[in-house]
């Protein structure tokens, strides 16, 4: 009977050895090299991949974010301003990021870079109400997470057993899954995409260029909401991304809390409460020399006038004052950057992003508030090399950035 029982025992078991092995080896990272470059978890791979590159052997100034500080802050011009003063800014910032992100992936570089100086994190308003951005974050963060990683994770995306987009919660093997299957129906095609991204989107492109960003909003307009009854009369291709944004805010206007009232002593709902909570403590958590400076992204008017809830703004800045008072964040609110311009379609290609000409304005906004950062830390560049050549002096501590 004894053997019997082993075998069914080893029969029984089988499956799920195997299903831990297969397990371990997405662990491994060794699926990073074949996945979708399109895809959220690709865009990842592509920036872990330029953070290894010789061109990043060194960053003092990083840029954190999802794509409103992606196409609104010109990167390009960063780079420059930093590489003048013997520095290196580099744009980490990309679509969909929400605050799991920036756990993960400030962790991460706390480990890979830990020359990291200080560097800008770029949010907008909303984003200041909720605990994460949905289970596509997911794939955002698969490649620079851990399994340490594991339990900051699920205090933003909910695990449900019945939802498979959220078992990436738990299992790298569930998160890959559908890029598997995705390579396996089309293998060539895959490569073939590998090839291009490798040729086309350089680590210096990545890191230190601006994305391209065509058109502006002027035939619909941003004021209020009124301009998707346009956008959705229309039916060609090249509004179809207008047309999904024009249904996502829609859905956010019909459920538009009250934060006036939550300011004042209201209950603060608990998934609110726990997005203010995760922020402050994400915040915290980042141990840079230089205190991060949070910059609140500019928002067309029709998210204020019709779409983001009573006090968002003020509730934005509640959340983050705490930490100004700590000196552990600077803040410049550039929210309202365009509020009142008679031609404020000019600056943005749709319903969230500013175009180039949005960016150079907001660069122009920014670059007095913040070039002194840059100064600053070249002046202690400076210094402490000098102290480097003349023995028996140290060079003077670093000193927190002005708010």
């Amino acid at each position: 009977m004894r053997p019997t029982r082993t075998r069914i025992a080893l029969t029984l078991l089988a499956p799920f050895a195997l299903l831990l092995a297969i397990e371990s080896l997405f662990h491994t990272r060794l699926w990073e090299r074949h996945a979708q470059p399109a895809s959220h978890a690709g865009m990842s791979v592509r920036l872990k991949r330029a953070l290894h590159d010789p061109v990043a052997k060194r960053i003092d100034f990083v840029t954190l974010g999802s794509s409103r500080p992606e196409y609104g802050i010109d990167h390009a011009a960063w780079a420059t301003r930093a590489r003048e003063r013997g520095l290196v800014d580099a744009d980490l910032s990309m679509p969909g990021t929400h605050w799991m992100t920036l756990g993960v992936l400030t962790r991460w570089l706390a480990r890979e870079h830990q020359e990291i100086r200080g560097g800008i994190i770029g949010m907008a308003i909303q984003d200041f109400s909720n605990p994460g951005n949905g289970a596509y974050e997911l794939g955002i963060v698969q490649p620079f997470r851990t399994l340490a990683d594991t339990p900051w994770i699920a205090r933003h995306v909910r695990f449900d057993i019945h939802d498979l987009s959220t078992w990436g919660v738990y299992s790298s093997m569930a998160e890959w899954r559908s890029d598997l299957r995705e390579y396996l129906k089309n293998p060539s095609k895959r490569r073939e995409s590998i090839r291009w991204y490798r040729q086309n989107i350089t680590p210096q492109r990545t890191l230190f260029g601006n994305p391209q960003s065509k058109g502006d909003m002027c035939a619909f307009g941003l004021t209020n909401l009124s301009a998707c009854d346009a956008i959705e009369a229309t039916s060609d291709d090249a509004n179809a991304g207008l047309r999904r944004q024009c249904a996502e805010l829609r859905d956010m206007a019909n459920s538009r809390p009250d934060f006036e009232a939550m300011l004042r002593g209201a209950d603060v709902p608990a998934s609110t409460a726990r997005a203010r909570d995760l922020v402050r403590e994400q915040l915290r958590e980042i141990a840079w020399r230089e205190p991060p400076v949070v910059v609140l992204m500019p928002v067309p008017t029709l998210w204020s006038r019709d779409v983001l809830g009573k006090g968002q703004h003020a509730w934005a800045l509640h959340v983050l004052q705490p930490l100004v008072d700590e000196g552990r964040i600077r803040v410049l609110d550039a929210t309202d950057l365009f509020a009142g311009d008679a031609e404020e379609c000019r600056n943005f290609f749709d319903l969230y992003h500013q175009n180039a000409a949005g960016r150079e304005r907001l660069d122009a906004w920014l670059k007095p508030r913040l070039e002194p950062m840059l100064d600053a830390a070249a002046a202690r560049t400076t210094a402490s090399a000098a102290a480097r050549r003349a023995p028996g002096k140290s060079p003077s501590p670093h000193g927190m950035m002005a708010r």
